[in-house]
């Protein structure tokens, strides 16, 4: 039997279809008074402390529409040369907090069932790993939100699990062409797992863009939807607070997946479905900070970012924007009462 040419490389740990990262992104030039993101963030080692573990599934040939979103990761990578790990709207360094790409899930080209089944594998091993660090994950296309939460709650069987679900559509589809992007919800609600359809909260869904069937299912299995027009109505900081009762009401942990296309069109270019009725990147910014700081909040996905529909990498910057501004929160929420500077003049 001839032997393969090649064979991806795999991490130090055994995880089950886990390679190590495909790409890492190395700036040589850097202030020294700054760390640039891509320079923070490294390959986890299995060996040494983390706090947060990256963990990215390039996967999307599950998506309803044409969809390039396998490219997500990468693209990340490349556009965490421009952000820097300090920010001074809420006065926090990242620099300390330790950020480790974990790998990335490996998924067969043709089958989709058994892409979504090593997808959950893969994610439950990670989960289940010693360390107990906090669960990043980056899409690839929804589908992968369905198997993500099955891992958590079969990693964790012991909690009730509510969900907030940031997104332009509410993903209830039936799955008579199996699971799609378009069916992530109904996927964990039919689970028999440990999330009831009263601990979910659907934020940000956009007008002309759902059914009332979806509308109908989604609240006769006791689920709350928050619309972006409610939502602009109403103002982020009450909504943000009502999703946390709502989805945190009898539960242990809380899953947040945020859709990219939960954003204003003008915001989004580079995903397949938003519309001008969706948020506005400030109010998705505030709301997934105080979602960082609580600590009910125990995994978080971001999905639907389209590398290739995107322009001058609006929607890239707004993803890794989330993804930090989420972390800033969450860094709060491990280091109370931390000042992010010395107010000491600096003289060089």
């Amino acid at each position: 039997m001839t032997e393969p040419l090649y064979t991806a490389p795999k991490p130090a740990r055994d995880i089950p279809h886990l390679l190590v990262p495909e790409k890492r992104r190395i700036s040589h030039w850097n202030d020294r008074n700054e760390i640039r993101v891509n320079n923070w963030i490294e390959s986890w080692d299995f060996a040494s402390p983390l706090d947060v573990g990256m963990i990215n599934v390039p996967l999307s040939k599950t998506s309803i529409l044409p969809n390039g979103a396998f490219a997500a990761p990468n693209a990340l990578r490349d556009a965490w040369t421009i952000f820097t790990t300090y920010s001074p709207d809420f006065d926090v360094d990242l620099a300390s907090l330790r950020v480790r790409e974990i790998g990335d899930v490996q998924t067969p080209i043709i089958d989709l069932i058994g892409a979504l089944a090593n997808v959950e594998e893969c994610l439950q091993s990670v989960m289940s790993q010693p360390e107990g660090f906090f669960p990043l994950i980056i899409g690839g296309d929804h589908a992968i939100t369905a198997p993500a939460v099955r891992a958590y709650c079969r990693a964790h069987p012991e909690q009730q699990v509510g969900l907030i679900h940031f997104d332009a559509h509410n993903d209830v589809r039936v799955m008579d062409h199996g699971p799609t992007n378009g069916t992530p919800i109904r996927g964990i609600l039919e689970s028999g797992l440990r999330v009831s359809g009263e601990n979910l909260v659907q934020f940000g869904i956009h007008g002309f863009m759902n059914a009332s069937y979806y509308k109908r299912w989604v609240e006769g299995r006791g689920g709350t939807i928050f619309t972006a027009r409610a939502i602009r109505k109403a103002g982020i900081d009450a909504m943000v607070e009502s999703a946390l009762e709502i989805a945190g009401k009898g539960t242990d942990a809380i899953y947040v997946t945020v859709d990219i296309d939960v954003l204003e069109l003008g915001y989004a270019p580079g995903t397949a479905a938003a519309t001008a009725d969706g948020l506005h990147p400030v109010d998705l910014l505030e709301a997934l900070f105080v979602l960082g700081r609580d600590p009910r909040v125990r995994a978080i996905d971001f999905v639907e970012l389209d590398p290739h529909r995107d322009v001058a990498e609006i929607t890239t910057r707004t993803f890794g924007s989330a993804i930090l501004t989420f972390l800033a929160g969450l860094f709060l929420r491990l280091h109370d009462g931390w000042r992010g500077y010395d107010p000491t003049p600096i003289v060089d």
